[in-house]
C-alpha cells in the first residue's frame, strides 16, 4: 500500500483547491453517509493534497487504550482513556486522494449503499456569522467554569501546580452541513489540519495547527505551543504568555529525552492559527533504539498546552473539578500505518449532531488569570470554528 502519511512538504497545488461552493458541491455525498453512519475520515494537511479512508464493512475499531493501538488508517484519540471513550481507528480498506476521486469515490459509496441524498440544510436556518459571534460574547461564565477556575486558582496559589487548563463548551442550534464546514475551513485555514470524521463516538470536524507528532523511522518532529492573543498583535509577548509557552517547552524537552538519541530546537516565534496566534517552539528528534510511535505519543499526550504540570496530577485534578466531558476536545487526531504518523491535537475543533453543533475551546490557568479575561480568551479561540458555520450576510 502506498504511504497514508503526509511527507511533509508542499505538494498541492493551491490553485487546485474548488472554490467553496463547488468544493461543497463535491463533498455533500459526506452529509449523506455520515446521515446513514458510514465510518469515515476526511483530511487535509497543510499544503498537501487531502485524503478519504472508509472501512468497508462501515465500522471502526476501537481500543480501550492508547498503547494498544494498531493499524492503518485515521486514529481518533481521546483527551483522557476510559470513561466510554475508546481510541477510535478506522482502516483504511478504501482510499482516495485529490478533491475529484475523493467526490467520485463519496457518490459512488453512496450509490452502492443505495442511500437517499441528503437535502443541504437550507442557508436561512443557519444564522450569521455576526450574529453567533455576538451570542458568544454576549454569553457568561456559567458555575460550573467559575466555579472550576476557583478551585485551579487556589491550587495554583498553593503552589500545587504550575499551570491548569481549564475547558467549557457552547452550543449552537441549527442545521448545518459537514461538507460545508469542512470546505470552508479549507480555504480559511491552509496552514492547519483539516479533518472530518465521523465514528462511533460521533462527527468531529476541526482546524488545528498544533503537531502532537509526526514523522517516520527516524526522523520525527513535535512542538510546543503555548500562549494566545489575537491575530496580528503589534506589541511585544506579555510574560504570563512566555512563561506559558516556557512550561510547555521545558516538559516536553523533559519527556522527550529519555526516549530520544538526539533532539534539536527552534523557537520561540510567533504563529498564526485561525483568529489567534500562539507563541511555538518547533523540536525534532531521532527515537533511541526500540522506541515506537506509541511511546512517543504516550509521552507527549496530552501536552500542557491542554492539560498542564505536572501532567499526571493535572490530568487527575482537571478530571475532577472540570464540568465539561472533553471527550475527543483536546485529544490527538490523524493518519498512522506502520512506523509512521502524523497526529495533530484536536485543538480547535466541533461536534456535529443534530440539533446543531457544540464549540469547545480552553485556556491555560496561571495564578494570576482572572475570570473575565480567561472566559473572553475562549471566546476568540471559539471564533475559529464559529466563522465557519455563520452565513456570511443577512
Amino acid at each position: 500500500m502506498p504511504s497514508l502519511v503526509p511527507h511533509f512538504r508542499p505538494h498541492a497545488d493551491p490553485s487546485a483547491l474548488p472554490d467553496v461552493q463547488s468544493l461543497q458541491e463535491l463533498l455533500l455525498p459526506a452529509d449523506t453517509l455520515l446521515r446513514s453512519d458510514v465510518s469515515l475520515a476526511l483530511v487535509r494537511y497543510p499544503h498537501c493534497d487531502p485524503f478519504l479512508c472508509m472501512q468497508r464493512d462501515g465500522r471502526d475499531t476501537l481500543f480501550a487504550r492508547l498503547k494498544d493501538l494498531a493499524g492503518t488508517g485515521f486514529v481518533l484519540c481521546p483527551f483522557a482513556e476510559g470513561e466510554g471513550h475508546p481510541v477510535v481507528l478506522v482502516r483504511a480498506d478504501v482510499t482516495a486522494s485529490g478533491w475529484q476521486d475523493i467526490g467520485d469515490l463519496l457518490a459512488k459509496m453512496v450509490r452502492e449503499l443505495h442511500l437517499s441524498h441528503a437535502s443541504l440544510p437550507q442557508s436561512m436556518a443557519v444564522p450569521t456569522f455576526a450574529d453567533l459571534k455576538a451570542r458568544l460574547f454576549e454569553s457568561t461564565p456559567d458555575s460550573g467554569y467559575e466555579g472550576a477556575l476557583s478551585v485551579f486558582l487556589h491550587d495554583l496559589r498553593e503552589g500545587r501546580f504550575d499551570k491548569l487548563v481549564l475547558s467549557r463548551a457552547q452550543n449552537f442550534p441549527g442545521a448545518y452541513s459537514a461538507a460545508r464546514i469542512f470546505a470552508r475551513a479549507c480555504h480559511a485555514y491552509p496552514n492547519a489540519l483539516v479533518s472530518l470524521s465521523h465514528t462511533r463516538s460521533g462527527t468531529w470536524i476541526g482546524a488545528s495547527p498544533e503537531i502532537l507528532l509526526q514523522g517516520e523511522g527516524k526522523h520525527w518532529q513535535t512542538m510546543a505551543l503555548a500562549g494566545t492573543r489575537p491575530r496580528g498583535s503589534k506589541e511585544p509577548w506579555d510574560d504570563k504568555n512566555r512563561r506559558e509557552q516556557a512550561w510547555v517547552a521545558r516538559y516536553i524537552r523533559d519527556a522527550l529525552t529519555p526516549l530520544s538519541a538526539h533532539i534539536e530546537e527552534k523557537g520561540p516565534f510567533s504563529a498564526e492559527a485561525g483568529q489567534v496566534e500562539h507563541l511555538r517552539t518547533d523540536f525534532f528528534l531521532e527515537p533511541a533504539a526500540n522506541v515506537t510511535l506509541r511511546d512517543l505519543a504516550l509521552a507527549l499526550h496530552p501536552t500542557p498546552a491542554v492539560c498542564g504540570l505536572p501532567k499526571k496530577e493535572a490530568m487527575e485534578r482537571i478530571l475532577s473539578t472540570e464540568s465539561l466531558d472533553r471527550r475527543y476536545y483536546a485529544g490527538f487526531l490523524g493518519l498512522m500505518q506502520a512506523d509512521a504518523a502524523s497526529f495533530y491535537v484536536n485543538l480547535r475543533c466541533l461536534k456535529l449532531h443534530a440539533g446543531g453543533v457544540r464549540l469547545y475551546a480552553g485556556g491555560g490557568i496561571l495564578p494570576q488569570s482572572k475570570l473575565a479575561s480567561e472566559w473572553k480568551e475562549t471566546c476568540h479561540k471559539m471564533c475559529t470554528m464559529l466563522a465557519l458555520i455563520g452565513r456570511d450576510t443577512a
